[in-house]
């Protein structure tokens, strides 16, 4: 999952509600996981707080996040090298390549059906990641 769709939970936009039924099926199905960088959790308080929330509702917001039965994977070496190589080859944001090699790196030891997005940067990598929108996921 990468941010522009987890800053759904905290801000009421187009996919916002789908956003809760999915995050309700990862919390309560046991065939549904959700995985994303720790970067993650930076990305959602700079896109709340570029949307004027006040800081303690910033700090409530990503610990409400951390609550969830969501995975945060920590920043290994390997996904650096491969973010690194994505940044350097691709006309790409330095988030956008380290959340596809996050992806790139984890999807097969934890099982990931897809790469959950809403940004349309990610357009550029639908070669290196299985993107997925919300409206395309089914939670019922």
């Amino acid at each position: 999952m990468e941010p522009s769709v987890l800053v759904k939970l905290f801000k009421i936009e187009e996919g916002s509600s789908k956003i809760i039924d999915i995050i309700n099926a990862i919390d309560t199905k046991k065939d549904w996981a959700g995985v994303t960088s720790v970067w993650s959790l930076l990305e959602v308080a700079r896109a709340l707080r570029k949307d004027g929330k006040p800081r303690d509702l910033i700090v409530l917001d990503l610990k409400e996040m951390r609550k969830h039965r969501m995975t945060f994977a920590e920043i290994v070496d390997e996904i650096l090298q491969e973010a690194e190589q994505l940044v350097a080859s691709r006309e790409i944001y330095a988030s956008d390549a380290l959340h596809a090699a996050t992806y790139r790196h984890l999807r097969k030891d934890c099982d990931l059906d897809g790469f959950l997005c809403d940004d349309k940067h990610f357009e550029r990598l639908r070669d290196l990641v299985e993107a997925v929108t919300i409206e395309q996921v089914r939670t019922a």
